[in-house]
């Protein structure tokens, strides 16, 4: 979007919003740091919402970036341990328009190791991996690693070098945590959850097993009911979409096949094999009036990763619940190691990043229900932003009754690496992109849940992607599901972005589907230029039909190719989108005829107000259906002006309609491309 801006009001905007002016090519930009992006959605239980391919900054043709990388800054040895290979995975993003050309990729320790690799071309928007060869680290040498693209026709340097300095710790051998998500109505879980829970007894020192119900098949399964909020977060945490399914140390999921050995035992051999740098422990404490006191100690034996955020969970489990007939539809009786609650709520604790020993007090009710004997608190400690889990304990260290299967042979059993997501390197300068391919939230992004619960979730299968960059995944907001939750609002908020040209432009993907007689969905999109203490501006505002970007859809909504919608704003016009003009107070309530008109793509829509009123200026087409929603927010009297830009409108009449408190008005405006 291209704007007219005078010399008054970049020095004005200057003050506010401190620019930086750096000389490119003899021409000066505006710079702008402490810029964040905000998505407010509001539950109407209608139906879900997709975010994909968030984007700040100016796209060029040949752009290469550096993106993501396979080892962390901090990691890790098993005791005794003095040195490792590691064979160095970094992921490569066409940040650009065109497809690339080949080209090389280089990695050095800036001492003894130097690897290159080619890379082949890569189409706009995707992203390639590139394996380096093997490198050596000793325990507690920090090495200096730098990676760098060695693309002479690219247009945009500054993502094209990762720099990170590289250590490996000792640390303490890990429990695995299962977290398995089961029903009473489920007829395979009836079948395969004897070998899980045989598993589980065999490694019981070593596994923290947690079953949760969900809500589907069908009703009917009394331990999801006595907490379905709770239920739900876990279940969506998770991204679990069929039972049963095990999750393991948050990384790897298992769709039942339980009966099959392999897919218990690799999974649990590769995070055996992977050390902690925290030890943890749990003791459980009975008090008067059926109150459990559990006492948490963690051990943090080794510097944390900063690009980490660690929080304790803490959970009462029954280990064994049995019923005198069946309580669902699958003819179970007997339920190991059944979720009951988190404490104080499923959000966690933060803990403290600094090595030495902490310990932590909770108390908790038990309920009438639960069987004194057989509760036990179980802890885990689980970095939010790519929801693995570092260590975990229980307070329990023997199991109700022995549980017998026939015997399976284990020897043939090869432990494997499980990979981790990677995690994007934040860059400076050029397109900023975070293509929502790793964790929710992504990487030093933040979700505030107004109601504690995970409304904004990943979603894991395959070809879920809007259409600006490659990939396999996108942020799924689960409206469609949460009936107990209407009305509230949940947030993602983006990282600070710093170096931010006023001409460079916000950009995301999203799909919705109306659900056929529930309108209340709604997203916001706000801008902060003050680091996120406030949020004044905002660029994007729909609800119900108006945010549609496919038909209407009764079902639970998963987007198509072509049922996405992409938008774009400059920096520029998202900070000057509405303005006042002059300080004096208009007589009267006024609407004005946008100028110029007919207009290709922007004009200027003014308008006075005489007291202070809520003020919203919706643009409408021939059929009367909204297209856009330009204001909606209280503003004081005074004259104002709105610069509209129609980039995504088609060409035809439009209708524009200013609604206060004391006057309405409408004018038709004709968009000519």
């Amino acid at each position: 979007m291209k704007l007219r801006i005078i010399s008054s009001l970049l020095i004005l905007v200057g003050v506010l919003f401190s620019f930086t002016f750096s000389g490119d090519n003899n021409s000066d930009m505006q710079m702008m740091n402490n810029i964040v992006i905000q998505f407010e959605g509001t539950n109407g239980n209608g139906n879900n919402l997709w975010l994909d391919n968030f984007s700040i900054g100016t796209r060029v043709g040949n752009d290469l970036a550096i993106y993501g990388f396979s080892i962390k800054d901090k990691n890790y040895l098993l005791p005794g341990v003095t040195s490792t290979n590691v064979t160095p995975v970094v992921t490569i993003l066409n940040a650009g328009y065109n497809t690339s050309s080949a080209t090389t990729v280089t990695m050095t320790d800036q001492a003894s190791y130097n690897s290159t690799k080619s890379v082949s071309s890569i189409g706009a928007g995707q992203t390639l991996q590139v394996t380096f060869d093997p490198i050596t680290f000793n325990l507690n040498t920090t090495k200096n690693l730098k990676i760098y693209l060695n693309w002479a026709t690219d247009q945009n340097k500054n993502n094209d070098t990762l720099t990170q300095p590289t250590t490996y710790h000792t640390g303490v051998n890990r429990r695995v945590l299962f977290e398995a998500h089961t029903s009473a109505t489920c007829g395979p879980c009836a079948s395969q959850n004897p070998y899980l829970d045989a598993f589980i007894q065999e490694r019981f020192d070593s596994v923290v097993a947690i079953k949760y119900h969900v809500w589907w098949p069908s009703p009917g399964d009394p331990m999801y009911d006595s907490n379905r909020a709770q239920q739900r977060v876990r279940t969506q945490y998770n991204s679990i979409s069929a039972v049963p399914t095990l999750t393991v140390d948050g990384v790897h999921n298992q769709v039942s096949g339980y009966s099959t050995l392999s897919n218990l035992l690799t999974p649990y051999n590769n995070r055996r094999a992977i050390p902690s740098p925290i030890s943890v422990s749990v003791t459980d404490t009975r008090l008067p009036g059926d109150t459990i006191k559990a006492t948490i100690n963690l051990q943090v034996v080794a510097p944390l990763s900063t690009y980490s955020n660690y929080k304790l969970k803490v959970a009462a489990i029954e280990r064994k619940i049995t019923y005198a007939t069946p309580p669902g539809s699958n003819g179970e009786t007997i339920f190991y190691d059944v979720f009951r609650r988190m404490y104080p709520s499923v959000d966690g604790m933060s803990i403290n990043y600094t090595p030495g020993t902490y310990t932590f007090e909770v108390k908790y009710k038990r309920a009438p229900y639960w069987v004194d004997s057989m509760m036990y608190t179980a802890v885990f400690i689980q970095d939010e932003y790519t929801h693995e889990v570092i260590n975990c304990a229980k307070a329990r260290n023997y199991y109700a009754d022995n549980i017998k299967l026939p015997p399976v042979t284990e020897t043939d059993i090869i432990p494997q690496t499980i990979p981790l997501s990677n995690l994007p390197f934040n860059v400076n300068g050029g397109i900023q992109v975070e293509t929502m391919e790793s964790a929710v939230p992504p990487a030093e992004w933040t979700l505030i849940n107004m109601d504690s619960n995970y409304t904004f979730w990943r979603y894991i299968y395959s070809a879920v992607n809007g259409p600006s960059f490659g990939g396999s995944k996108s942020i799924r907001i689960n409206w469609y599901a949460y009936v107990e939750n209407v009305g509230t609002v949940d947030i993602l908020r983006s990282k600070v972005y710093d170096n931010v040209n006023l001409n460079d432009t916000i950009k995301f993907d999203w799909a919705y589907a109306r659900r056929p007689g529930y309108d209340n969905d709604k997203l916001i999109v706000k801008v902060s230029t003050n680091g996120g203490a406030t949020f004044p501006y905002i660029i994007f505002n729909r609800q119900g039909s108006n945010l549609a970007t496919a038909p209407d859809n009764s079902s639970s909504f998963v987007p198509t190719t072509g049922q996405w919608g992409t938008f774009a704003i400059s920096l520029n016009a998202a900070l000057t989108g509405i303005k006042p003009i002059s300080s004096e107070i208009p007589s009267k309530f006024e609407l004005y005829q946008n100028y110029p008109n007919p207009f290709n793509p922007t004009t200027t829509i003014k308008f006075a107000l005489a007291k202070p009123s809520k003020v919203s200026v919706i643009v409408y087409d021939l059929t009367g259906r909204i297209i856009d929603i330009l204001i909606n927010q209280q503003l004081e009297p005074g004259n104002y002006e709105y610069l509209l830009n129609a980039e995504n409108y088609s060409s035809g009449i439009y209708f524009y309609r200013l609604n206060t408190d004391y006057f309405t008005d409408t004018k038709k405006m004709v968009v000519l491309k």
